[in-house]
């Protein structure tokens, strides 16, 4: 098991896909596709020499132990930059031995239950780019793949800076539908963070269904069992007000200070029954919040939880959105996972794509913030956040939540450079530190010595950061392409998985990465599944 370090920080990372399988779209713009296929998780550079258990020529520093964790002679944790829709709802039908729905399954989710260190951050600034580059077969659907990972971390250790206080509000739908266990996580989560608070933090509790109501704040908290026991006696009732709800969580935070911790919480089970009820309304409404740096983090609750709606909501919040599937979850995310989201490190990040001749770019996924142009595109992140994760164990509570971030697109191979060393993308990075309107930039050029699209004998990897990112994108992508087949023909979806886990299994013999034999575990639990 791999120790957890004691430095940080962050690892926020865009992988750059290319399916050297594909056809070229030259001309066309890059697009971006809702939430099924990016992910989110942080990455490992592992310096130099080389690990046991991968193919010839792959860079990366072991000593001894197959697997990807804590390489480069140093570790750091993790930075979230918003969107990914949690992996439990996924995880839960399969262990009720159901089929999981096409909506279940989002890339972000799935990374953020995955962990690898980075590389020492030595550039002086706030946040250090990182450009890393693999080409390597495609074991879900043939071909070779290429993987550009971009990934950023910083040389900031929390544990020796002040945590500025939080500006919290917690909205808790008390909606009729919540009756049961979904109001008890509810209420247990909320007390769980109520004991979390410092003395200076400020809260502000509002509960609703059809109307809604401030039970607390907003204010510090100076009798946390008096606090307590107000919502432990809140009661299901009534229909849903999302929009007025979120809005006036919105408004309980908004004349605070952006150096400070700004951030709503919303608690639901379901979908809008009550005021303005249209999803679009609601995520416009949302946004324009948003744009003002105050974050939102969404919980849902129950099985008919509208996970579109609340992922979209987190995504454009600069958050994630979370799913209490059983009460040990309540514990990871609002004491482990939410401790560390909350607290911002740059404000109005942008990240800068730019194409060589060598690639162009296809498709973007996992991501609603991508904006393509001619030769390339960006990302538009509102706020950027630390999570928990900073290791491939489990947390303390058994949970994988918590990895970081990543986004994924796909590139195309033009074939209009040498088959040696080009240039494979310039990255550009910028963002603000929160009170500064200075703005910290940093720009990496991205080369690779070799053929284009085309994977040698066993593939080749910059470091161990890109290979671990692959082996999880090829995961997803098996997953993915399992779960659409499952709908309407269980035995296709079957011999995909079983095609997958024989490559996957040889070529994970011997690793002891910890989240990569879970991910063992959930293929064969699936393929199980469909044999049902």
């Amino acid at each position: 098991m791999a120790a957890r370090p004691t430095a940080l920080l962050a690892a926020f990372a865009l992988a750059l896909v290319s399916l050297g399988c594909s056809s070229s779209l030259s001309g066309s713009l890059p697009t971006s596709e809702e939430g099924d296929w990016a992910g989110k998780g942080s990455y490992a550079d592992a310096g130099s020499g080389y690990y046991p258990g991968g193919p010839t020529g792959s860079p990366g520093a072991d000593s001894g132990t197959a697997g990807y964790s804590d390489a480069g002679g140093g570790s750091f944790g993790s930075v979230g930059t918003g969107g990914a829709g949690d992996f439990a709802f996924f995880r839960k039908a399969l262990a009720d031995g159901k089929i999981p729905a096409v909506d279940s399954i989002d890339a972000a989710g799935f990374f953020a239950e995955h962990y690898t260190s980075l590389p020492a951050p030595t550039c002086g600034k706030t946040f250090c780019l990182h450009g890393m580059f693999s080409v390597s077969p495609d074991y879900v659907r043939g071909g070779d793949w290429t993987l550009l990972q971009m990934a950023m971390n910083s040389p900031i250790d929390p544990t020796k800076i002040e945590k500025p206080p939080l500006e919290l509000a917690v909205v808790l739908d008390r909606s009729g539908s919540m009756m049961g266990n979904k109001m008890e996580y509810a209420k247990q989560g909320v007390q769980l963070l109520v004991d979390a608070l410092g003395p200076a933090d400020r809260l502000t509790l509002i509960a609703f269904d059809d109307a809604i109501e401030t039970v607390f704040g907003p204010a510090t908290v100076t009798d946390k069992t008096a606090l307590k026991t107000k919502i432990a006696a809140i009661t299901p009732r009534g229909s849903t007000n999302l929009y007025g709800s979120l809005e006036a969580g919105y408004k309980a935070i908004s004349t605070a200070s952006e150096q400070l911790q700004r951030r709503v919480i919303f608690l639901t089970d379901g979908v809008a029954t009550a005021g303005i009820t249209s999803p679009d309304a609601i995520k416009t409404m949302s946004a324009g919040w948003n744009a003002k740096h105050l974050g939102l983090t969404t919980i849902g609750l129950g099985s008919d939880v509208s996970i579109g709606l609340l992922r979209g909501l987190a995504e454009q919040g600069a958050g994630n959105f979370y799913y209490i599937e059983k009460v040990e979850a309540v514990k990871e995310v609002f004491t482990e996972e939410l401790a560390y989201f909350v607290a911002p490190l740059a404000y109005d990040l942008e990240l800068t794509y730019t194409e060589m001749p060598a690639y162009s770019t296809k498709i973007v996924h996992g991501t609603n913030l991508w904006t393509g142009f001619p030769g390339g595109g960006k990302i538009a992140i509102p706020s950027v956040f630390l999570v928990s994760r900073t290791s491939t164990a489990p947390g303390p509570d058994g949970g994988r939540r918590g990895g970081g971030s990543a986004i994924i697109a796909e590139l195309l191979a033009t074939g209009k450079v040498p088959l040696s060393l080009h240039d494979v993308a310039k990255l550009n990075l910028k963002y603000r530190t929160p009170g500064s309107t200075v703005f910290e930039t940093q720009e990496v050029l991205v080369k690779h010595d070799g053929q284009p699209g085309v994977a040698p004998e066993g593939g080749s990897f910059d470091n161990k950061s890109v290979e671990k990112n692959t082996i999880i994108l090829g995961f997803f992508v098996a997953f993915r392409d399992a779960t659409k087949l499952a709908q309407t023909d269980k035995l296709a979806a079957r011999t995909l998985l079983e095609g997958f886990q024989t490559k996957i299994t040889a070529r994970l013999a011997g690793f002891t990465d910890e989240d990569l034999l879970d991910d063992l575990k959930i293929l064969q639990r699936y393929i199980d599944v469909l044999k049902l």
